[in-house]
């Protein structure tokens, strides 16, 4: 079955990027089910600004969703770290993803897409993978990589709640 892959990063201790891999599906009720956590007057869930209880609750939630979720790590955050997470995001997805959505950055986000284009022609999947970069609020699948990639960073607790769904990638 396709998948899709929903990036998001974390750009304190290094640089971190976390793609998570959802059967392509699964994504309609997956969205539904992140949209439900949403407060009232909130437009997307962001995971360290979340109460602990809040956290708690999203966490078993994606645990429920049986996702697998790529870590990708640099020790340092810089474009070429940045780079060198897509490149290998592209990569690792080439072969079964039919979508790829990055969070937008605004500071890199022309990086981003040119970075994007470039590794779908490399491995190959310029024609079969589509790959989009957007505000979090634009998809509620977004938001599982936001909560990953903080939960992996803070570690202890945090990280072993989402260590079993978790595999660290080469770059």
């Amino acid at each position: 079955m396709p998948i899709h892959v929903f990036v998001d990063e974390i750009k304190s201790k290094g640089f971190l990027m976390a793609a998570a891999r959802c059967p392509a599906g699964e994504v309609a009720v997956h969205r539904k089910a992140l949209r439900g956590l949403l407060l009232p007057g909130q437009e997307r869930l962001h995971f360290r600004n979340e109460s602990v209880q809040r956290r708690k609750r999203i966490l078993k939630l994606l645990t429920d969703f049986h996702l697998l979720v790529d870590i990708y790590v640099v020790a340092q955050n810089t474009h070429g770290a940045r780079r060198r997470c897509l490149e290998a995001i592209v990569r690792d997805s080439a072969d079964s993803a039919e979508r790829l959505v990055v969070e937008r950055d605004e500071s890199t986000y022309e990086h981003d897409r040119r970075c994007l284009r470039e590794a779908a022609r490399r491995f190959g999947c310029h024609e079969s993978l589509r790959w989009d970069v957007l505000v979090a609020k634009s998809d509620p699948l977004l938001w599982i990589p936001d909560a990953i990639a903080w939960s992996w960073i803070r570690g202890g607790a945090w990280k072993a709640a989402v260590a079993p769904f978790c595999q660290l990638r080469e770059l």
